[in-house]
């Protein structure tokens, strides 16, 4: 498999999870269930931990934060639930979008 296909399977399986603001629980679950070192805080807060690739244990650490949430935004004749409605992926040859909706 490819590294783009890969790369859009992941988001394609996120993209899945409903996840707006102040509703992250299922994707946390999702991101906590993929064999890594995780915890969470009080707050919510995930922290996952990812060992160094074979030859880079001595190398610096790199650090990445991003949220869980995601923007709910949609075209007014939309009639997608973002509570419950996975995000539909759509590729049109080089882009990705979604339907009606945002991405993300």
């Amino acid at each position: 498999m490819d590294h783009t296909r890969r790369v859009l399977d992941y988001f394609e399986a996120i993209s899945a999870i409903p996840r707006g603001s102040g509703r992250e629980e299922k994707i946390s679950q999702w991101l906590q269930q993929r064999n890594l070192f995780s915890q969470v805080d009080p707050a919510g807060n995930l922290l996952i931990r990812v060992p160094a690739s074979t030859g880079y244990e001595s190398a610096p650490v790199i650090i990445l934060q991003g949220h869980m949430d995601m923007v709910c935004e949609k075209t007014p004749d939309s009639t997608h639930n973002f509570l419950t409605d996975p995000i539909r992926c759509i590729v049109d040859g080089d882009w990705l979008h979604a339907d009606n909706t945002t991405l993300g």
